[in-house]
C-alpha cells in the first residue's frame, strides 16, 4: 500500500473532502465511552494532509471532554442533513498537530481489498491505556 489522495463525504453527499494516507498505516477502533456507543471506526491524517471540499455550512459540532480531562481532546463533525458523523478534528503533537480522525466508512474510493488487508489497530482507552488494545475486542 502506498499514501495517495482519497475521497470521501457523509450520506446524502452535502459534506465532502479530499484526504491523504498510506492504508498501510492501518485503521482504528477504541473503546471509550463515545467510540464504543458510535462504533466508531477511524483512521488518522495530518491536517495539512485534509480538505473539505464541500458542506462546511451542513456541519454539525459535538465536543466530548472525557473523564479526567481537562479539555475537549476532539471535535466530532456529523452532517446535519443526513446525521452521518464524517470525521472528528483534534490537535496532538504526535501527528504534528492539527489532525483529523476519519471516519472510516466515508471514505468512498477506497479498494475495499486494500482495506480489508490495513491493519486493525485496537485502542483501550476505556481504561487510559491509548497504547494498547484491550484485553477483549470481540465487539469493538
Amino acid at each position: 500500500m502506498t499514501y495517495r489522495r482519497y475521497h470521501g463525504s457523509c450520506h446524502c453527499q452535502a459534506v465532502r473532502y479530499e484526504a491523504g494516507f498510506d492504508l498501510s498505516d492501518g485503521t482504528n477502533r477504541c473503546n471509550c465511552s463515545i467510540c464504543s456507543k458510535a462504533r466508531a471506526w477511524f483512521l488518522f491524517v495530518r491536517g495539512d494532509a485534509f480538505q473539505l471540499l464541500a458542506g462546511e455550512e451542513h456541519l454539525g459540532s459535538y465536543r466530548w471532554q472525557p473523564p479526567g480531562q481537562a479539555e475537549p481532546f476532539l471535535d466530532y463533525r456529523f452532517c446535519l442533513r443526513c446525521g452521518i458523523r464524517v470525521f472528528a478534528t483534534g490537535e496532538w503533537d504526535r501527528m504534528g498537530g492539527r489532525f483529523y480522525a476519519l471516519h472510516v466508512p466515508t471514505v468512498d474510493d477506497v479498494d475495499r481489498e486494500e482495506l480489508v488487508n490495513a491493519p486493525l489497530n485496537f485502542i483501550d482507552n476505556a481504561h487510559d491505556r491509548p497504547d494498547r488494545a484491550p484485553a477483549d475486542t470481540r465487539l469493538m
